[in-house]
């Protein structure tokens, strides 16, 4: 397991580094470096050896403790991170535009392809390469458990959120309200809040497992 886990420590860092360098990096090259054209193909890179790890040796990258439903939980708080992230620096980027694009195909439609598209499909295949040799065990009545207080945990973050937004609406003056209220704008936040009550429920079972279900 050490040799699969440490690989797997090492594509995870490469990972994390270069999603970053592909977001937040420079527009300007660096002694002739493109960080942002760099980072994002080492970061494809980095999400096809992550594939080839997987099927090759899946089994072996968590310890022998974990089900299938807890290793499934890690790998999906990782890849929550990354496209939280990148919808956060797309956010960014639209907040600059003086003019709100009024079509998909003005705003996401290019950089939805090449980033959410490719880490849902990544996400998919290595949630499922996981539980593929594991006789068909996708959870027993610890992770239902588990599954349920993340799920109420999800609820409630959602309900706070939901309350919280309304209570600015009807504190802030129509005119600052103007620009959110687009509705390619109004779109992309609520997608983001459905990132965000699914990263909370990830969250929940990372927390659980980790210090509540008496794992290693």
């Amino acid at each position: 397991m050490e040799s699969a886990g440490n690989r797997a420590w090492v594509l995870l860092g490469v990972g994390v580094l270069s999603a970053l360098a592909a977001l937040f990096g420079p527009s300007e090259s660096l002694a002739g470096v493109d960080l942002g054209a760099t980072g994002a193909t080492l970061f494809m890179l980095t999400l096809g050896a992550a594939i080839w790890l997987f099927a090759a040796r899946g089994e072996a990258v968590f310890p022998d403790y974990m089900s299938v439903a807890e290793r499934r939980a890690w790998v999906s708080l990782v890849f929550l991170g990354v496209m939280i992230a990148a919808f956060a620096k797309e956010m960014w980027t639209l907040s600059a535009h003086a003019i709100v694009p009024d079509g998909i195909s003005d705003l996401f439609a290019r950089r939805f392809i090449e980033r959410y598209v490719a880490l849902v499909i990544a996400w998919s295949l290595i949630a499922y390469l996981i539980g593929r040799r594991d006789g068909g065990v996708e959870a027993d009545e610890r992770d239902l458990r588990l599954r349920h207080r993340a799920d109420r945990a999800g609820d409630l973050a959602l309900t706070l959120i939901v309350i919280g937004g309304i209570a600015v609406l009807a504190s802030t003056p129509a005119p600052s309200l103007a620009w959110w209220l687009q509705p390619i704008v109004l779109a992309n936040v609520l997608i983001g809040l459905l990132m965000a009550k699914i990263l909370v429920e990830q969250l929940m079972l990372a927390y659980s497992y980790r210090f509540q279900s008496g794992g290693a």
